[in-house]
């Protein structure tokens, strides 16, 4: 929201009094995402839903609050849903041309994913808008897209409203706040607008989704966490962001990139928004299911966790045992991020935790300083093979021969193959076709021993040493989520291998398939930008996870 991160908890408790609509609320997160688009030029959303369709099912809720009728705590909250997960009434492009990105004509899917259903459908929370991704869910910055994220931060500090700088308010304000002509939000914008701004990266894959949620255009969106495209956004844009267990939520309606590693996750303003969203998800999913890959278990969060009154009275964490793994504290991780994460790790032992040294011999420098390169061997090899399927004939978007510029090493080709050269040439973007490259040459007969198959042992034997860990000596492991502040992406010097070492501190828990939630922390010098920090916890222990992630939210070193 403009200067104040409204959280659902308190847009709930607004319109319970009565003190907004929903249809208020979703007529300023509408503006918000407006005049994000078109005055920021943000790049957050891809398609912003139609007002009067928005306003329409804002109504509705309206009228189930009245009648005491609400679907859930989300009902009547506005939200919005990454490029890669379907929406019936919207294209799935997973933010590729050649899925029908950009293309004239491209038609809606016609059916939800199991997580919008639930969302949107049961939970009656309004759609805002489908967010801005990395193609397919490959890269680290936002920039692998028909159009880059902005980070929101720089622009944010500037709004002011009458020559004042915007600061968090009461009920009373933020009810005022939000009653505000639509006419006035767009000049605060425009002042807080300059041409002269660098322009930084909101992270990637899920860009779009952590910057929707940073500038308040939706207060809970859903993303998709590969090896840390939900935790990295949410770390540079100073939101929650968190990644369940691997399997915990079904990925049916979820374009595939690396099978194994793709989680559906959850980005939202605060640490309750998130645990929310996940109890409703884990409530209703149960049998209904349709991913094969998924635990088809129905769980709740316990009370402390979803209800902050109840939270408040149980800060105490004690017999949580959490472990500070020496093997993250790397030479390139900067004196602000390592005194952030100190202050952290004291805090949380102030209230009662039990702080543990994991030491290099239980978890691997090693086997954690390889798992970057274990990591994109694997999931190249999967990508190399999911993406397989889209060829403009069985799946994707047709592509004439004669609209892509053929190379010379074409021409032994036979005509069938020609078609799908251009089709793909046309269709994928460069990292993805670098991608897809290394994945077919890791999978080849003469690599597929000595790339692939070590990679799987390296991902296994960390992942073991992990749950060892957990089940013995922490209930959770603690530190950073990203070793750097964001990038700028407008001067030209992007380095690709840099942009692959932003995921090294997300990648062991996906390799493990555990639980992640990153809580953004400040920074001293950091500017604009805050840091980010996560708890790690147990396979089905987002419980825990979440209980840690309030309490360090709250902290006073947050100041």
């Amino acid at each position: 929201m403009i200067g104040h991160r409204l959280t659902v908890l308190q847009a709930s408790r607004l319109l319970e009094r009565g003190m907004i609509s929903s249809e208020q609320l979703a007529t300023f997160c509408h503006t918000l995402a407006v005049a994000g688009e078109d005055i920021w030029g943000l790049g957050a959303f891809t398609t912003i839903s139609a007002k009067d369709t928005l306003l329409a099912r804002a109504k509705d809720s309206d009228l189930r609050r009245k009648h005491n009728e609400t679907l859930s705590l989300l009902d009547g909250i506005p939200v919005s849903v990454k490029e890669i997960i379907a929406i019936r009434s919207s294209p799935l492009t997973a933010g590729s041309r050649i899925l029908g990105k950009g293309e004239p004509g491209s038609t809606p899917c016609g059916y939800d994913a199991d997580v919008v259903n639930t969302i949107l459908r049961d939970g009656g929370a309004l759609l805002v808008g489908i967010t801005n991704m990395d193609e397919f869910g490959m890269g680290s910055l936002g920039i692998n897209s028909m159009k880059p994220t902005k980070n929101p931060l720089p622009f944010i500090k500037n709004l002011t409203k009458g020559g004042e700088k915007l600061s968090n308010g009461d009920d009373m304000q933020v009810a005022q706040m939000i009653r505000l002509p639509e006419e006035e939000i767009f000049e605060m914008h425009h002042q807080a607008f300059s041409d002269s701004e660098p322009i930084f990266s909101a992270g990637g894959s899920s860009c779009g989704s952590a910057a929707s949620v940073a500038h308040g255009s939706s207060l809970l969106s859903l993303g998709t966490d590969t090896g840390g495209s939900i935790r990295l956004p949410a770390a540079w844009c100073g939101v929650v962001g968190l990644k369940p267990s691997y399997g915990v939520l079904s990925r049916h309606g979820v374009v595939s990139y690396a099978s194994s590693f793709d989680t559906v996750g959850i980005l939202a303003p605060s640490v309750h928004c998130a645990s929310v969203a996940l109890d409703l998800l884990g409530e209703r999913q149960g049998n209904n299911s349709r991913d094969s890959t998924s635990s088809a278990l129905q769980f709740r969060l316990d009370d402390y966790v979803t209800h902050p009154d109840v939270a408040i009275q149980k800060k105490s964490l004690s017999g949580v045992r959490i472990g500070i793994p020496a093997s993250f504290s790397v030479d390139e991780c900067p004196p602000s991020i390592k005194e952030a994460w100190l202050r952290a790790a004291q805090y949380l032992s102030d209230h009662g935790a039990e702080i543990e040294q994991i030491s290099t011999d239980d978890i691997s420098v090693d086997f954690v300083s390889l798992s970057l390169a274990a990591y994109y061997i694997l999931v190249s090899a999967e990508a190399s093979s999911n993406l397989s399927r889209y060829d403009g004939f069985r799946f994707g978007v047709a592509t004439q021969k004669d609209t892509v510029m053929m190379s010379n090493s074409d021409a032994d080709l036979t005509p069938l193959e020609k078609q799908y050269s251009a089709i793909r040439q046309h269709g994928f973007g460069k990292e993805v076709s670098r991608r897809i490259l290394c994945g077919a040459s890791v999978l080849s007969s003469d690599r597929f021993h000595s790339h692939y198959e070590a990679a799987a042992k390296l991902r296994a034997a960390l992942a073991g040493q992990m749950h060892t860990v957990l089940k013995e000596k922490a209930d959770l492991l603690l530190y950073p989520t990203a070793l750097f502040t964001p990038s700028r992406i407008d001067d030209g010097k992007i380095d690709s291998t840099e942009i692959f070492s932003n995921d090294v501190m997300t990648i062991p828990a996906s390799l493990a398939g555990l639980p992640s939630v990153s809580v953004p922390v400040p920074l001293e010098g950091g500017g604009s930008f805050l840091g980010g920090l996560q708890l790690v916890g147990s396979r089905h222990g987002e419980g825990t996870c979440l209980k840690a992630a309030q309490i360090l939210e709250s902290g006073s070193f947050q100041n």
